[in-house]
């Protein structure tokens, strides 16, 4: 499974490359990939492989079952093709799949999984960098003189629109439907990269020098990419990570050598930052750039009107028109029966994990980058739109379920004596 797992998450941020027509609609390069890596998942392993991962998701499971079968019956009391609900239960099918594969390489049965997990965000780097390249250059877009004029204006949608939604055009997408925002779940392929190569490095540490620089090279140039996506949503989940770091060694007493490098990478970027001026565009964005925020505000008192006409049958087409709310969405579409389940869904995510947060002093260094990832899905089910789970989100919260899974194991297994990030450092060196 090495090398279907890596090509999995190299095609992950290459959201703006349309396949094809399939029965569900367009078929883009990622949703294909993951379709072709959970059908081989599935295919490989018998029920039981996958009953570690159902077991602690259940609760998870169980709501977005509940949500897809109110789903599927109000789109046939409307009339409509559950289109929807199908694509969403492959989804769940690819959450499954993406645990089964991340708990067997946690516990060595799959061998030397977890070593190339290390670089799936080497994978997704180097895929969006050769993905933009060639689409930039194919449309004509010479992104040295956007950056530049973007720095000199501090217009961040001057780098939205003459990078992003340019690059994006031309590749099943027309100029006049390509949306900057596809951005978001392309860099949060990126973002979902590093979670899972951070987890897998802790857990089988380098040995070498070579490929441990070649590894923490991959995780910079993923760090810029986030930096240049200038998605706040993005930007705000990628925030938690140091911050989760942080607060683990706050309760511990105990500040690692990764940490302390995390902070003078951090020093060193934010100064580069502000001698290139590029900080100021990610002033402007978070603080001037306030359309975006006016905008959801008319959707909001959209969707509470709908809601208000449509309140047990839902059946209203959120396309064009979404809340960028999981919850209101979901009732938008399903009614008040949906959207209890929604509401289920995102209150067993957020108690997940501000749980992993209030024990993080216990938890072993590896569960750092787990409960980093929970930040993610949490921020974009009150923010994506459509109002769904994205395909990226499904395959974090399955590494999550994958990873929780193995805690699990271990915290039934008999005590074995934990070897701490400095152990971790001594024995890469020896």
């Amino acid at each position: 499974m090495r090398w279907p797992v890596l090509a999995m998450f190299a095609a992950l941020p290459l959201q703006w490359f349309v396949v094809g027509n399939t029965p569900l609609g367009i078929g883009r390069l990622h949703q294909l990939a993951l379709l072709a890596f959970a059908a081989a998942v599935l295919a490989r392993y018998r029920v039981r492989a996958h009953g570690p991962v159902l077991r602690i998701a259940m609760p998870f499971i169980a709501a977005n079952v509940c949500i897809l079968l109110i789903w599927l019956a109000t789109s046939i009391f409307h009339g409509e093709q559950p289109f929807g609900p199908v694509q969403q239960a492959i989804y769940l099918g690819v959450f499954v799949a993406v645990g089964t594969v991340i708990y067997r390489a946690a516990c060595g049965t799959e061998p030397r999984l977890l070593e190339a997990l290390r670089w799936t965000a080497a994978a997704a780097g180097a895929s969006v960098i050769l993905g933009l390249t060639y689409s930039m250059l194919a449309n004509g877009v010479n992104p040295a003189q956007v950056f530049s004029q973007t720095i000199a204006t501090a217009n961040p949608e001057l780098l939205q629109k003459e990078v992003f939604r340019s690059a994006f055009t031309g590749f099943g997408f027309d100029e006049e439907t390509v949306r900057g925002n596809i951005r978001h779940e392309v860099f949060g392929a990126v973002l979902a990269s590093m979670y899972v190569a951070a987890w897998a490095s802790r857990l089988r540490p380098f040995t070498r020098s070579g490929p441990r620089f070649l590894f923490h090279a991959s995780l910079v140039v993923c760090t810029l990419l986030l930096l240049v996506s200038m998605s706040r949503s993005i930007l705000v989940a990628a925030l938690a990570w140091p911050l989760i770091g942080f607060l683990r060694s706050a309760v511990t007493f105990r500040l690692s050598g990764r940490q302390v490098v995390l902070a003078y990478t951090a020093v060193a970027t934010f100064m580069l930052a502000l001698a290139s001026g590029f900080a100021s565009v990610l002033w402007v964005r978070f603080t001037e750039d306030t359309s975006s925020y006016e905008a959801r505000e008319g959707l909001y008192d959209l969707a509470y009107n709908n809601i208000a006409d449509h309140f047990f049958t839902g059946g209203v087409e959120t396309a064009g028109e979404s809340s960028h709310n999981f919850v209101l969405d979901t009732w938008l579409r399903t009614g008040v029966f949906g959207a209890l389940a929604a509401l289920v869904v995102l209150l067993v995510l957020i108690g997940l994990w501000a749980s992993l947060i209030v024990r993080i002093g216990t938890e072993p260094a590896w569960m750092v980058p787990v409960t980093a990832a929970m930040a993610l899905p949490v921020v974009r089910l009150l923010t994506a739109g459509g109002g769904l789970i994205p395909p990226i989100e499904w395959v974090l919260l399955g590494f999550v379920a994958g990873a929780m899974a193995y805690r699990q194991t271990l915290a039934a297994a008999p005590p074995a004596p934990e070897v701490d990030e400095r152990s971790d450092a001594k024995a890469a060196h020896g």
